[in-house]
Order: structure tokens, then C-alpha cells, then sequence
């Protein structure tokens, strides 16, 4: 494992790539932060002290009483004790050899006055110790490749990392990457952000050569100029999606009590994103597909999108939903008509969206799902499915012909899918996911992660020619 620094990157890195930890609050107590967080570093691939008066041993692990009493040094100080004690623990963090410190605890600027001179005491603490701090107020930060500092779960492996503004939301979507099988690299819960910015974190993961998308929950941003300039960097690089939080002026309102931070208008927010070259989400279920979309997937070349279903309906209403997100519909190529009328039921309908009727089976979406991405018309392709429950079907033929389509027609495009029918379609789309295929329950959501990566496509062809 690479020390921090010896990469190439930046102080941050401490944050990220530590090889020993020490948890300042760790708990027996499974009531406490600190316990939630300790069983997590215990089960990452890390050194791990903990820090706690009150015990020799916590969890089956030996303890120690105060930073000073540590072994070696560590590279990374986790703090999860009452906010009052944090400005105190600056020099002793800088003596136990660390120059990093992630500060779960809340009590800060959130709260009020008060709170925030507090937190104007831990930042000059931390300056005058030459110790960098994420946080307060935060969920914590990890690498899910090398360990856990946070209180919740950690996330499956993958490629896409975070930075959120909200310790707890951040939390919950990475419960929910679990259950839609999306994998990241790192989290970063910023919480009030008294030192290390959100910039910092954005610049670090635009370097990261392990992180090829980006996803940012953002509430407020105090310093706009050098947001703006940090994520037209990253857009650059990778991908980048921002889902915005204090959207109306009572979420405005929201924001400043929940992280001291203030929010801006949101049409000038909205154009930035846009000139920066990123792309917004609109709700929290979306920030997590579109992301997953822009992983899994190539980036489309055009607008013209493909669409295949053996139900008319779903046909109809993805059509409706990518003509909405300025997605075009173009006729197929007559060569490859003539192919489908050859191979589909004479009930099928032949033209984009293609409907090759409820007796199509697995044999039917592998053949057209190959034609239409053979075919120069069409840029990318939408492949929906009515799991059957009649015929003799199988759950799985249809994503299985489809994945067969897909591999013969050996054709660099972007395929998404729409499983529908609930549970009984529920093994087709797992198979379809575990090939890296997205699939999703609503054409309409899949039209919108489809103009959403289009977007960002177009955007930087014209940048780049």
C-alpha cells in the first residue's frame, strides 16, 4: 500500500489511505457512535487503536488511555467524543503523529451561536497543530478498499465516490448502492466542513485514479468561484452528478440549520452546474442511477435511441419519456426492418420502438437486440420486458437473449434495460445487473439516466473538438 503522499496526491490522502488508526470514543457501549464505528475499523484492513478512558479492552481489542499512550504513531484520528473535549485533542492528535482528524461529533456551528465559536476554537486548534480536519458534525469518511471510518455501512467495491454535505443521507444512499448492486470507492461525509472543503475533497477524487465517476449532494457552498472552477476540473476528467438540497427557499432554510452552510438561488446554482459541465439529478433516486448509468456503461456517441419491448404500452410510455428528456426516435433502417419481419411474429411491430409481441421470447430479444445495434440509425438502445408467465417462458430468457444480442452484435453502444413485472421480473434484471447492464423499473427513470449521460457526452465532444 502506497504511504500518504508518496502518490502524488495531496494531504488528503491521509484520509483515505492511513495504514494505523485511532478512535478517540470508542465504545463497548453498542448505544454509542463510537462502538458503530470501532466494529467497523476492527473489520477493515487497517491498524486500529482505541482511545478510551474507561476500559483496558473494548470489543476484545486492547485500549489505551489518551493518544500520548499509543504504541506507534497513527495516520489518521477518528473523534467521537462531546464537542467541548475536540479543540483540546488538536496538539495531542498532532503528538501521537497524525495530520489528519475526521470529527464525528456534532455541536457546532448547527447549532447556533454558541456552537459556533466552538467551532472557530477547533479550527485555529487544528491549524496551530498542522492538523487538517474533516468535519464536525459528520458521518465520517472511507475507502472501500482499505477500511471503514464511519458509523454505517461499509459499501460494496466499486468505482464511483462520494462527497455529501449530509452525514446521514449520505449514510442511507450507501444502504441503498448495497441493494441496487452499485459499488464505490469512497465516501466522504463533509458534515460543516470547518476545514477541509468540499473543493479539497472534489479535486482529490478528480485525481483519483480509482474513482472514474463522481457523485456530490450538496447543500451550500460558501466560496462559489472556486467550486465552479473545481468541478469544471473534474468534469473534465470523469463524470461528475450533483444532486442539490435547499432547492426552495424553506429548504434554504433547512440547510443553514442543518450544517451551518447557506444556500444560493438555484437557477444560478443550476447554470453553473451546467457551465462547469456536470449534470444534475433531480431526486435522490435518480442521483444513484445516473451514476450507476455512467459506471456501468460507454458514453453515446448521439441523441438516437433504440427501443425494444414485447409490451406496446411500455413501448409507448418510453417513447413518450426519452421524445421529453430530448432524446430522437429515428426510423430504423430498412435492411434491418426487413431482417425483423423475418424473425418476429407477424403481430410484431417492426419500426422503432419495436414491439416483437408477447411471444417473443429469448430467441427474438438476442436477433433484435443484435439488428438494432448493428444498426447505423441508432445510438443507443433501451430494451424493456413484461416478464411473461405463460408460454412455458422462463423468468431469465429474455435478459439472457438480450446479453446473447449484445455479445454477437459486438457493437461499442450503451444498452439500458427496463424489467418490469416486480419479483417476477426481479432474476431477469439481476441478471442483466450482474452483467453491468443497468436495468430499472421505470422507463420513464431509465429515458432521464439515458439524456442525463447524453448530456454530459455532448457537452464534452464540443469541448474537445
Amino acid at each position: 500500500m502506497n504511504k500518504p503522499g508518496s502518490n502524488g496526491f495531496n494531504e488528503i490522502d491521509y484520509f483515505f489511505n492511513p495504514s494505523r488508526i485511532a478512535l478517540v470514543g470508542a465504545s463497548s457501549d453498542y448505544r454509542k457512535l463510537g462502538n458503530s464505528i470501532l466494529m467497523n475499523l476492527l473489520a477493515s484492513e487497517i491498524v486500529v487503536y482505541p482511545v478510551t478512558r474507561n476500559r483496558e479492552q473494548v470489543l476484545g481489542v486492547k485500549a489505551y488511555p489518551s493518544l500520548d499512550s499509543l504504541p506507534e504513531p497513527v495516520d489518521l484520528v477518528i473523534v467521537a467524543v462531546a464537542a467541548k473535549y475536540c479543540p483540546g485533542l488538536m496538539s495531542q492528535i498532532q503528538g501521537a503523529g497524525a495530520k489528519a482528524a475526521v470529527v464525528i461529533s456534532g455541536g457546532f456551528s448547527e447549532t447556533g451561536h454558541p456552537g459556533a465559536q466552538l467551532e472557530e476554537e477547533l479550527v485555529r486548534a487544528a491549524k496551530d497543530a498542522g492538523v487538517r480536519v474533516i468535519g464536525p458534525n459528520c458521518v465520517g469518511v472511507s475507502n472501500s478498499r482499505l477500511f471503514n471510518g464511519t458509523f454505517t455501512m461499509m459499501p460494496e467495491r466499486g468505482n464511483i465516490s462520494l462527497i455529501s454535505q449530509s452525514g446521514a443521507l449520505g449514510g442511507m444512499l450507501i444502504y441503498t448502492t448495497r441493494a441496487k448492486r452499485i459499488g464505490l470507492n469512497k465516501f466522504a461525509s463533509i458534515g460543516n466542513s470547518a476545514d477541509v472543503s468540499f473543493v479539497e475533497i472534489l479535486d482529490y477524487f478528480t485525481e483519483d485514479p480509482k474513482s472514474s465517476v463522481i457523485m456530490a449532494y450538496v447543500e451550500g457552498i460558501d466560496n462559489g468561484r472556486s467550486f465552479f472552477e473545481s468541478l469544471a476540473r473534474a468534469a473534465k476528467c470523469k463524470p461528475v452528478v450533483v444532486l442539490k438540497g435547499g432547492r426552495s427557499e424553506p429548504g434554504r432554510r433547512a440547510t443553514k440549520s442543518h450544517t451551518g452552510s447557506l444556500a444560493g438561488s438555484t437557477v444560478i446554482f443550476d447554470g453553473m452546474i451546467r457551465q462547469a459541465g456536470c449534470v444534475t439529478a433531480p431526486s435522490l433516486d435518480t442521483f444513484l442511477e445516473i451514476a450507476k448509468l455512467f459506471d456501468y456503461q460507454l458514453l453515446p456517441k448521439g441523441r438516437n435511441i433504440g427501443i425494444i419491448s414485447n409490451t406496446g404500452g411500455a413501448g409507448v410510455l418510453a417513447t413518450d419519456a426519452s421524445a421529453k428528456f430530448g432524446l430522437n426516435i429515428p426510423s430504423l433502417e430498412e435492411e434491418t426492418r426487413q431482417e425483423l419481419r423475418q424473425v418476429l411474429s407477424p403481430l410484431a411491430s417492426v419500426d422503432n420502438p419495436v414491439d416483437v409481441a408477447a411471444s417473443g421470447g429469448r430467441r427474438e430479444y438476442q436477433i433484435t437486440t443484435e439488428l438494432m445495434l448493428k444498426d447505423s440509425n441508432l445510438e443507443m438502445l433501451l430494451v424493456i420486458c413484461g416478464v411473461p408467465t405463460f408460454a412455458g417462458m422462463t423468468q431469465t430468457e429474455h435478459a439472457a437473449g438480450t446479453l446473447e444480442g449484445i455479445r454477437t452484435a459486438d457493437v461499442k453502444k450503451p444498452v439500458v434495460g427496463v424489467w418490469l413485472a416486480g419479483d417476477i421480473g426481479k432474476p431477469g434484471k439481476d441478471l442483466l445487473e450482474m452483467n453491468r447492464i443497468p436495468c430499472y423499473d421505470d422507463p420513464a427513470l431509465a429515458a432521464l439516466c439515458m439524456a442525463r449521460v447524453t448530456e454530459y457526452s455532448e457537452m464534452h465532444r464540443k469541448r474537445n473538438d
